[in-house]
């Protein structure tokens, strides 16, 4: 008997968080796109159509549908693309397909963003934010401290576990996409903040580094609100501060002290030097500092 749709989705959701070890607001994101594109298909069939019936013109109508009905954005249409795509491979590869209909869609072209970052005075009175005087304040710094200078991913950070800090060598082991495990190096704010927190972590058996109230591992959803919570108490007003903005701070103060793109890209756990590139941005201080060097040739 054939595969159904609904059947490959929940293979293909297995399949992300087992062999991919995606986060789950990323299998999250796959099968939001994946939901509404079945949805289409059952409105446009009467029923949800076999596998092998879904075509390359199929798709195209659902991305203009996207476009026409609910004037969804390039961004948008770049994911829902990448999901579509990345189920039919799926597909193809156990063998449900012979080929996937989303190989010839083609991605829109994306509009090139700057990345958010802190400046080194933000980043100071965010640090300095948290209470010093309770273990959730010194936990939040630690936690600041450590999102802020080692670049790690929001799915990394609550995934640390006691043993994977070694505060004698000054290193931090993480797990990152596709089960990549890497090994950054801690300057020494992080190692104090770490340290303090420590010091007054509660005792819990569970392994995780960072905690909640009742001793179990902190969420994703819980370190985004710490970051926000001590950027609007620190007068950061602008949008977006994240732990990925966290991330994009390392990396830009980094570039910032003349790292080499190359090593940037191992610390930041970047498989494609491509992603690297966003944080050759440049302050207008620099550039003006640049142009500068060369105004005395003899002309």
């Amino acid at each position: 008997m054939a595969i159904g749709y609904l059947e490959l989705l929940n293979r293909f959701e297995e399949f992300l968080r087992v062999e991919r070890n995606l986060s789950p607001r990323t299998r999250k994101a796959y099968l939001y796109d994946l939901t509404r594109f079945s949805e289409f298909l059952i409105l446009g069939h009467g029923r949800m159509p076999s596998l092998s019936l879904i075509s390359t013109d199929v798709i195209r109508e659902y991305l203009n549908h996207l476009q026409l009905e609910h004037a969804c954005k390039s961004t948008t249409l770049a994911r829902t693309i990448s999901s579509i795509r990345a189920f039919f491979q799926f597909a193809v590869e156990r063998e449900v397909l012979e080929a996937s209909p989303a190989a010839r869609i083609r991605t829109p072209k994306q509009p090139k963003k700057l990345p958010i970052y802190l400046v080194p005075q933000e980043l100071v009175r965010l640090l300095e934010a948290p209470a010093a005087d309770t273990w959730s304040g010194l936990r939040d710094r630690a936690i600041l401290a450590t999102l802020a200078f080692t670049g790690v991913r929001l799915s990394e950070v609550t995934g640390i576990n006691l043993p994977d800090i070694d505060l004698t060598n000054r290193a931090v082991r993480v797990l990152g996409k596709g089960n990549k495990e890497r090994i950054i190096p801690l300057n020494e704010i992080v190692c104090e903040a770490i340290n303090r927190y420590l010091n007054v972590r509660p005792l819990s058996e569970a392994q995780a580094l960072f905690l909640n109230k009742f001793g179990r591992r902190l969420s994703g959803r819980s370190v985004e609100n710490i970051v926000r919570k001590y950027a609007l108490k620190a007068g950061i007003f602008r949008d977006g501060v994240s732990p990925h903005k966290l991330r994009h701070t390392f990396a830009t103060l980094l570039h910032a002290n003349e790292v080499d793109l190359i090593e940037i890209k191992s610390l930041m756990g970047h498989a494609n030097i491509a992603s690297t590139q966003i944080y050759t941005h440049t302050s207008n201080s620099r550039l003006r500092a640049a142009v500068q060097k060369i105004e005395n040739l003899p002309l």
